[in-house]
C-alpha cells in the first residue's frame, strides 16, 4: 500500500518512491561532489575506486540486466547497482571520510539506505538478486 504526502511546493500529493526521486534530484550535484573528492583520497581502497568505474560503464553501457526500455524498473536496476557500489565505497573509506567531503544534509547514509529499499520494493525479486549479486 503506497502512502502519500502533501508536498506543497507541487500543490500535489505524491508517493514516497515520488518524494524520495525528487530529493535526490537535489542531491545530486552534492553525490558528485562527493564522488569526485573521494576518488582523489588516497585513504580510500582503489578496488572500490574501480567498482565505481565499472558501474559508470555498466550505467552508460546498453547491456543491462533489466532493459531501460522496461518502464520505471529498467531505470531501477541502474540505480540499485549505484547505491550498492555507494554504499560499500562508503563502507571502505569510513564514515569520517565520507562526511568530511560532503556538502549536503546529515542523513547521507540514510539515503543510500532509503535508496536500496525503494530498489528492493520495485524491482523484481530476480532482478534485484542479480543486480546484488554482480556489484
Amino acid at each position: 500500500m503506497k502512502t502519500y504526502y502533501y508536498d506543497s511546493k507541487s500543490d500535489k500529493f505524491v508517493s514516497n518512491q515520488e518524494k524520495l526521486a525528487k530529493e535526490l534530484i537535489m542531491l545530486l550535484p552534492n553525490f558528485l561532489k562527493l564522488i569526485y573528492r573521494l576518488m582523489k583520497d588516497s585513504r580510500v581502497p582503489s578496488q572500490n575506486k574501480v567498482l565505481l568505474g565499472a558501474v559508470a560503464a555498466y550505467i552508460l553501457s546498453p547491456i543491462d540486466i533489466v532493459p531501460d526500455f522496461v518502464p520505471l524498473v529498467g531505470q531501477v536496476d541502474d540505480l540499485l547497482a549505484v547505491a550498492l557500489v555507494l554504499k560499500g565505497l562508503f563502507d571502505a573509506a569510513g564514515e569520517e571520510i565520507v562526511l568530511e567531503y560532503w556538502d549536503g544534509p546529515d542523513s547521507l547514509l540514510s539515503i543510500v539506505d532509503s535508496i536500496l529499499k525503494v530498489a528492493a520494493q520495485i524491482l523484481p525479486k530476480k532482478a534485484y538478486q542479480r543486480v546484488n549479486k554482480r556489484f
